[in-house]
């Protein structure tokens, strides 16, 4: 098996992120459950992390569905360099965390069967600043020494973060790192056409405690509750911002704050279903 998925891998470093993220949307639309037939008994479950969305949160709500030999937390990067690690004591991870766009290595490697598929978004405005104060309170990020510095209005105007513009959205495009030029208007569509029909559910931050009551009550469990974790030392916050800076967020989030709309108005719907 191990060396299957070295193959896969293989086949996956050869090609495009397009290719890939078509070849990931068309495998998970034909294999994700929907919302009301998420089960325990279905595995694998992946959760798709979105950075400084309350992820790390909610994978200690999941993972008390789990026995902890059969919970993965793998990030793209370690994934694409050791795929086998998602074959823990010969056999697949039950429950699958981490940070993976829609066009990621990882939806190549699981079994070829149902899954249950989850993400979570974030206000955009939130999103920005709790990204800044995370790598500037992080010495062992790869991003710490560039911004530690950094004034708020520098760190807005940095080119080389692929968090700061558009980022949820262009994870569910298959863009995420792509240089590829892209309508506002094509980048929506193509991200929303992923969150309906790529996804079981996903939350949003905001609505933190209704994303797991839900899944409790569809699944037929009461989740522990928990404290946050992973919050950063707040250096800004959202009402510290001038009225310049607001706008350039929302100059490089136009299409994440439309999509962010569509996915909260859709979730309070499945909340109040």
């Amino acid at each position: 098996m191990h060396n299957k998925l070295i193959g896969i891998a293989k086949l996956w470093k050869s090609r495009s992120d397009l290719e890939n993220a078509e070849i990931n949307i068309k495998w998970l639309q034909q294999n994700v459950v929907t919302c009301s037939n998420i089960h325990l008994n279905t595995k694998p479950w992946v959760f798709s992390h979105i950075p400084k969305t309350a992820g790390t949160s909610l994978e200690s709500y999941l993972a008390q569905g789990f026995a902890l030999k059969d919970i993965l937390h793998v990030n793209a990067p370690d994934l694409n360099k050791l795929p086998q690690c998602i074959y823990l004591k010969n056999k697949y991870a039950q429950l699958i965390t981490g940070h993976h766009p829609i066009h990621g290595m990882l939806y190549q490697l699981l079994p070829k069967h149902k899954l249950v598929h989850l993400s979570m978004m974030r206000d955009p405005f939130y999103r920005i600043v709790s990204y800044y104060n995370y790598v500037a309170s992080r010495e062992y990020h790869a991003l710490h020494q560039q911004i530690k510095h950094l004034s708020f209005d520098a760190f807005l105007q940095q080119d080389n973060m692929v968090e700061l513009n558009n980022a949820q959205a262009k994870r569910f495009a298959g863009l995420l790192h792509s240089d590829i030029a892209i309508a506002d208007s094509d980048l929506y569509n193509n991200a929303k056409y992923t969150v309906d029909n790529c996804f079981s559910l996903i939350g949003v931050t905001e609505y933190f405690n209704q994303f797991h009551q839900l899944l409790g009550k569809i699944c037929g469990i009461s989740f522990q509750s928990l404290p946050p974790i992973n919050r950063s030392k707040v250096k800004i916050q959202l009402t510290d911002l001038t009225k310049k800076q607001l706008q350039m967020i929302r100059q490089n989030n136009r299409v994440d704050i439309q999509l962010y709309q569509y996915v909260k108005s859709k979730f309070l719907t499945q909340v109040n279903s």
